[in-house]
Parts: C-alpha cells; sequence; structure tokens
C-alpha cells in the first residue's frame, strides 16, 4: 500500500471520529448526563454473568474439539496402538494401553487413589482395556464428568475430569473406542485425566499395570 493511500484512509478515520465528539457545549452536556446514567455496578455485574456462565459450561462439559499443543487425531491412533504389546500383566488376558498419550503429573498414593495424565484439551480418551461401561456421571466440584469402565476379573477403571463424554451406561467398549475427551471439568487446575483403577473394590497403582508413561519435563528458565 503506498504511502498515499495510507495517508489518505487515517485521514478519513481521525475526521470520522473528531464528528462524532461533540462540538458545543451544550452537546457535552448532554454527553455527560447521558453517561453519568451508567451505573458503576454494570460491568462488575457483567463480568459475574460472563464467569457464571462460563463456569456452567464448564461443568457440563461443552468444550472445542482441539488439543494444546494440537495433536491429530489419527496420530493420536498411532500413538496409542505402538503402545500395546508393551506391557502385558498376568491379570489380563490382553495388553493394556494408555488412555491417551501425555505427561505423569501425580503419582498413586494413599491421599490420590490414582495418577494424573496432562494431556491437550479435547484429546480423545480410549478405555484402558475391552469392558462394558459401568457408569457415566458428573461430580460439580470434584471429579468432574467421570467415566466408570468395568472390565474382566474383577477389575474397573474410570476416567476423571473429562470434557465431552461420547458413551453411556451399558456401552460394551474396546480400548480401540472413544470415551470421550480430555476436559477441565470438576476441580482441577488444567487439562489432564485422574484415572483410578480398582480390584474388587480396592485401589491400584495404576502405573503398576500401565505402559511407561513419561513425567513431566521440567520447566527451563533461558539464562541472561
Amino acid at each position: 500500500m503506498s504511502f498515499e493511500a495510507k495517508f489518505s484512509i487515517i485521514y478519513s478515520l481521525k475526521k470520522a471520529f473528531k464528528n462524532l465528539l461533540p462540538k458545543t457545549v451544550d452537546e457535552r452536556i448532554v454527553l455527560n448526563r447521558k453517561l453519568s446514567k451508567i451505573k458503576p455496578g454494570l460491568p462488575k455485574r457483567v463480568s459475574l454473568l460472563a464467569i457464571f456462565i462460563y463456569s456452567l459450561f464448564t461443568f457440563l462439559g461443552y468444550f472445542p474439539t482441539f488439543s494444546i499443543p494440537p495433536v491429530k487425531q489419527h496420530q493420536t491412533f498411532a500413538q496409542i496402538q505402538q503402545q500395546k504389546g508393551e506391557v502385558i500383566p498376568s491379570s489380563f488376558t490382553k495388553p493394556l494401553i494408555l488412555p491417551h498419550p501425555g505427561y505423569l503429573t501425580t503419582r498413586f498414593s494413599s491421599y490420590h487413589p490414582g495418577i494424573d495424565i496432562a494431556a491437550g484439551l479435547g484429546m480423545p480418551i480410549h478405555p484402558i482395556i475391552d469392558g462394558v461401561v459401568e457408569s457415566k456421571s458428573l461430580d460439580i466440584f470434584g471429579l468432574g464428568n467421570y467415566v466408570v469402565v468395568a472390565h474382566e476379573k474383577g477389575f474397573k477403571s474410570k476416567y476423571s475430569h473429562m470434557g465431552r463424554v461420547f458413551v453411556k451406561a451399558g456401552d460394551t467398549v474396546t480400548s480401540d473406542n472413544i470415551l470421550g475427551e480430555v476436559g477441565i471439568t470438576g476441580r482441577t487446575s488444567g487439562p489432564h485425566t485422574h484415572l483410578e483403577i480398582t480390584l474388587n473394590g480396592e485401589f491400584v497403582d495404576p502405573l503398576k499395570l500401565l505402559p511407561e508413561i513419561s513425567n513431566m519435563p521440567p520447566t527451563t528458565v533461558a539464562k541472561k
């Protein structure tokens, strides 16, 4: 764009903006009266309404189907397929897989009966092995949207903080099916899946059964 064209556009915008301003004292008085009628608390109420609407949609699990960083769905499937066969616990008749690629952020402990796997928002979640969906529920102030899958020999797995859920109770699923998407529902500080595994009602450390999960890489700060 030439200098003359840029100057013409800037001059036109400046002139249009100038025409919007009050030109006389009377016009300024009228404008001040209009501005004084705006209640000071209105922006605050609008902000609270926006927060309420966002929270409502968060609890209901409506999230866009994208990942951070972006992960193509066929790439996700390929990574999960590569994990098959790495670990074959004697308790199961076929290999277990990770629900999705990601980083291990929280390990199993007495006060945290599961593991947290951080991943991109919207990443597909797969059952760790074949089973039947036992329940689908919402814990607003805790686990958020979660799904429980019953497996062979008394094992069960629970997937929490999900975004959208694609299954219902009674559905038969395999490790190729998608239960839902990684979300941030419930009490969570970021997108991840809280995975719990139980055997006849007793919690089991998922890391003893699943393929190896990489730890979250440390944050590096560039030196000056």
